[in-house]
């Protein structure tokens, strides 16, 4: 029976090793082609670590140094890596100094548990103490750290760690009641141990694989809907945003702020693209921080263009908020290179009742081609069709703060 139980023991100990190694590896080849993920790279290291735990330990209870010192070590770090992985992969920041320092008290206790051997009860408590303490650390990131964006795969990774707190908690019960030790006992935990190890990390391996596709989603989305240079949206995310924002305000008057940064291409022959896009990316922040309503939506519509929409704003707000920003711009040059780049900027205002946002951008562009063909570096604004009676003093209001 012994000899069968041993090899029950030895076969599931290099299905583990197999398992290990193939999860890591195929982490460590993931890693090579999505090379920008940091946190991919942490997670491929620390699978490979406990690996080479499992076969630093010999799947075995020996007690010998290369299995309690080299083993317990590898392990340590394994869950400082998945740790910190998981803190990258989240945004939280995160440094080494504070794992590594807990890598270095239970590398302590370990050696002198090997000096002073404790009873069989106290060495399980400390080391189900120590396996509990990573995973509530990784749960707590998981679970309170993790954006919107990622809760999904977070939530999965934090149940794997859940439930692994949960085993040692039940080892650690079982180790402090020396009446139930037996020799089948013994040898159902052990057997245990195998297989809740080869399941906890295939879990955690898809778990990282959930939080790791949620991640590249999440980019991809950005990427089609945010403007790469200035953060802002692009032409295409605004107006997909733009209709329900426009729906659920219904009968409110809504604002479009249209600008053209004047002469930008005398910009790039002097200063070049670099200079070009530097003043792009400063004319970004600029409208970002310079006052705009909170429910408002910033666009780079399209090239040197960018818009505003303002929902639920006034035609005299709209117009005193383009006029803010016209002047804020003027008085706000770039800096490329160490030198200031100074430029203007057109504006065209367009308010309705409406919620038709291509009608709205088609009367502020009208109103942006009149503040470019009076002389630019001004505001424009017209009322789009569809306005209420409250709207018609507009133009009179912009061209007395335009003046």
């Amino acid at each position: 029976m012994d000899g069968v139980t041993g090899l029950d023991v030895h076969t599931l100990g290099m299905i583990g090793l197999a398992v290990g190694i193939a999860i890591a590896l195929s982490f460590s080849l993931l890693s090579l082609v999505l090379r920008g993920m940091a946190a991919l790279h942490v997670w491929a290291a620390a699978f490979w670590l406990l690996t080479f735990a499992g076969a630093a330990q010999g799947y075995d209870e020996n007690g010998s140094f290369l299995s309690v010192i080299i083993g317990s070590v590898l392990i340590a770090l394994a869950n400082a890596a998945m740790l910190v992985g998981i803190a990258m992969h989240l945004g939280h920041p995160l440094r080494w100094r504070v794992p590594a320092a807990v890598v270095a008290v239970f590398l302590l206790i370990q050696v002198v548990f090997m000096a002073w051997p404790p009873s069989q009860p106290v060495e399980s408590a400390v080391f189900g103490l120590k396996s509990i303490l990573w995973d509530s650390w990784m749960v707590f990131l998981l679970l309170f750290r993790a954006p919107r964006e990622l809760r999904a795969g977070s939530r999965f990774t934090a149940m794997v760690f859940v439930v692994d707190s949960l085993f040692y908690v039940a080892r650690g019960l079982i180790a402090l009641h020396p009446e139930l030790d037996s020799p089948e006992l013994a040898s159902l935990l052990t057997t245990s141990n195998y297989l809740f190890g080869i399941l906890a990390t295939f879990l955690l391996s898809t778990g990282f694989t959930l939080m790791l596709s949620q991640r590249l989603v999440h980019d991809l989305r950005q990427a089609a809907e945010v403007d790469g240079l200035t953060g802002l949206l692009n032409r295409t995310a605004l107006l997909k945003a733009a209709n329900p924002v426009l729906l659920a305000n219904r009968g409110h008057s809504h604002a479009v702020l249209l600008f053209d940064l004047d002469h930008f291409k005398a910009v790039n022959d002097r200063w070049g693209h670099a200079g070009g896009d530097a003043v792009l990316q400063h004319f970004a922040r600029l409208l970002r921080d310079g006052g705009v309503p909170a429910r408002a939506l910033l666009s780079r519509y399209g090239g040197e263009e960018f818009m505003l929409l303002a929902p639920c704003t006034s035609p005299n707000v709209a117009v005193t908020l383009a006029e803010s920003l016209r002047a804020l711009v003027e008085r706000s040059p770039a800096l490329y290179a160490g030198e200031p780049i100074a430029f203007t900027t057109s504006v065209g205002v367009a308010t309705g009742t409406g919620v038709h946002i291509q009608r709205l951008i088609d009367t502020a562009d009208a109103a942006l081609y009149q503040a470019k063909r009076t002389g630019r570096d001004r505001v424009e604004a017209m009322v789009s069709e569809g306005a209420s009676e409250e709207t018609s003093p507009l133009a009179e209001a912009a061209a007395g703060l335009a003046t």
